[in-house]
């Protein structure tokens, strides 16, 4: 059986890695908390020829990355001293070093779903330091990162697919038709992340938009679309769904209680690794709606704070770590998914066909201030109505006006 596991955030690309993450109280314990406090906090003159990154490693991960910077050592004479933190870390880091007016750190990676209430505490790029780079890059990932300016670059990536039970249904779904079909055939069979945090938001949005909504506002014709297909759904959604975040809906799965649901390209990793993928459980790319499919972007971003005391060299690293050689390497060496059009998705490995088969679909969540407060709407709405048995049209609307009320009061508040 797959493991148990708990999670502590609501990134879904945290969350899908947590069970690593784990490991770091036992390996580094206080002392990596500390020491980052101590590098932001403690009023350290930076070293002139040093830089300080901060990125979401985890444990096994930090030999191989310091190995595969050690090139950029070699060539630029710079020493990266590179501190192994998790995003809400990293976060709290960054604002409290845009608070003071001074920094440490130089180079940062936050989680996709933190850029737009970072964007104001990083440095806007310089279009022409990344030109190479920019274009190599799936415009989406591009596009998720410029937020009044370009501030944030994909340093990797990930996204959602269709994972399902071949042994049972031979073949996936195509349209949300056959979804519809399959639930009906299979009736408490079919599972969301259905719990009250951000991948429910990230099971929501590929609906709204291949209904044609924008994700943004509740109220539009694609969201009324995608709800009342939930509508539909829910007399055959599993109801532990309520609960369920990424890894209680893979333990699920495992144990023959689901035959589809969405998920981050780590499930797959664990279920071959059980022996149950790829000849029981494959994935696949979502179904079509009425507008098409899309997927919800997720991953990693490095950017430059506002008060890097190295920022010419900080540029230099960013450009190095979004070359297609260390791009190749991070692919081969750590498993990470390239944001590269010239490099294939997870390295070209059969288990992860329907990711790649997604990969011209996937689109970003709202870039606004306001996203938390959307996400949490969307949260509310599915479960109202899929679990309360709310009609579409009552939860979103109680969910626009909650949004519409919160733009009143902030401008009134000027």
């Amino acid at each position: 059986m797959l493991s148990n596991y708990a999670f502590p955030h609501d990134d879904p690309f945290v969350l899908t890695r947590w069970h690593s993450f784990r490991r770091v109280a036992r390996m580094w314990g206080w002392g990596a908390a500390l020491g980052l406090a101590v590098i932001v906090l403690g009023g350290c003159t930076p070293r002139p020829d040093s830089l300080t990154v901060a990125m979401a490693l985890l444990p096994g991960e930090l030999a191989s990355y310091r190995e595969i910077v050690a090139d950029f050592e070699r060539d630029s004479g710079l020493r990266v001293v590179i501190v192994p933190q998790q995003y809400p870390d990293i976060r709290r880091a960054l604002a409290a070093e845009a608070a003071a007016g001074k920094g440490t750190l130089d180079l940062v990676e936050l989680d996709v779903y933190s850029l737009a209430p970072a964007a104001k505490q990083v440095s806007i790029l310089d279009t022409a330091n990344f030109a190479g780079e920019v274009g190599a890059l799936e415009p989406e990932t591009v596009r998720a990162g410029t937020i009044d300016g370009l501030r944030f670059l994909p340093h990797r990536v990930s996204w959602q697919a269709l994972v399902y039970d071949h042994s049972v249904l031979g073949a996936p779904p195509a349209t949300w038709a056959d979804v519809l079909a399959i639930a009906r055939a299979h009736p408490g069979k079919i599972g969301f992340k259905g719990a009250l945090y951000e991948g429910l938001t990230c099971d929501v949005l590929p609906f709204v938009w291949s209904a044609g909504g924008t994700g943004a506002v509740l109220d539009d014709a694609g969201a009324h679309a995608a709800f009342r297909f939930f509508a539909e759904l829910a007399p055959y959604v599993d109801p532990r769904s309520a609960v369920f975040k990424e890894a209680t809906i893979a333990e699920a799965m495992a144990r023959g209680e689901l035959v589809m649901h969405l998920n981050w390209p780590f499930v797959m990793s664990l279920y071959a690794s059980e022996d149950l993928a790829p000849e029981r459980f494959r994935a696949a790319p979502l179904p079509n709606g009425p507008a098409g499919r899309a997927t919800v972007l997720g991953g990693g971003y490095v950017a430059i704070p506002t008060n890097a005391p190295h920022r010419d060299d900080a540029v230099a690293l960013v450009r190095f770590l979004l070359s297609k050689p260390t791009q190749e390497r991070f692919a081969r060496e750590l498993g990470w998914f390239s944001a590269r059009r010239d490099i294939p998705f997870g390295g070209g490995a059969p288990l992860l066909d329907g990711y790649a088969e997604m990969s011209r679909e996937v689109r970003p969540r709202p870039e606004r201030a306001d996203y938390p407060e959307i996400s949490r709407q969307w949260q509310r709405a599915f479960r109202r109505v899929v679990f309360d048995g709310v009609s579409p049209q009552q939860a979103l609307d109680e969910g626009q006006a909650t949004l519409d009320q919160a733009a009143s009061a902030r401008g009134a508040a000027g």
